[in-house]
């Protein structure tokens, strides 16, 4: 085995001392801002939330802004409330626009911060249990047709692929232009349901939520099937 000199133990100690200060952060942030994502889902928390965001004027669209980079770079906040709420506070485009603002902002800063400090990073938060099951995902040849395909069909853990994408071939790019478009289906549909809710149309909310349900229900049935064939066009 290979001794380290000096010089790469002393950046060894370096990494090692972000990586743990990264990690203190985020657990920090994660456990100070959990309560509000657990209560954002309710209606009632999200009128308050609204008054108070109107309130705010033009400052409200950053403090919505803030949210959605924080929900995508902890990763293990669901995206759907924050979703749902752009389109109540904003309208379906007005929502969609800042929400997309929001993943390109994240996944920039999340790709360029895997890029630097590496792997073991990503192992520390999601366990190299889980990131065994993309590991397909860091060697693919076709990366750009995979991370179109990863970040198109629902049930994928997209934010912990914008982890993984920091540590694969994929030009960044390439990576943030196809996963932000290929997220705007699935962020469309609850921005829309956010808005038919606060106009009262619940018949469009029901609609809207049914057709999103539907498309649900087809990539969760589909969605292994889909990976197994990724994993195979890799391997083969």
């Amino acid at each position: 085995m290979k001794r380290l000199s000096p010089q790469e133990k002393k950046q060894c100690a370096k990494l090692g001392l972000l990586i743990i200060g990264v990690a203190l952060v985020i657990g920090a942030l994660t456990l100070l801002c959990m309560p509000f994502f657990e209560k954002i889902g309710e209606p009632e928390f999200q009128q308050r939330f609204q008054e108070w965001v109107y309130s705010l004027g033009w400052k409200g669209c950053l403090v919505l802004l803030g949210i959605q980079v924080f929900q995508i770079v902890v990763a293990f906040i669901p995206g759907e409330p924050v979703e749902l709420l752009a389109g109540i506070l904003y309208g379906a485009w007005g929502g969609l626009a800042i929400c997309l603002i929001g993943i390109l902002l994240a996944s920039t800063a999340v790709f360029f911060a895997v890029r630097k400090l590496g792997y073991p990073v990503v192992v520390r938060i999601f366990g190299k249990e889980k990131l065994d099951e993309f590991k397909f995902f860091n060697s693919a040849e076709k990366a750009e047709v995979v991370t179109f395909i990863l970040f198109l069909i629902p049930g994928t853990p997209k934010d912990m692929l914008t982890y993984l994408a920091g540590i694969s071939r994929i030009k960044p790019s390439s990576f943030l232009f196809l996963s932000t478009f290929a997220r705007v289906p699935s962020v469309i549909t609850s921005t829309v349901m956010g808005s038919t809710m606060s106009s009262g149309n619940w018949g469009m909310t029901v609609l809207v939520f049914l057709l999103t349900a539907a498309i649900g229900l087809v990539g969760i049935l589909y969605k292994d099937k889909i990976l197994h064939h990724l994993r195979r066009g890799k391997n083969g």
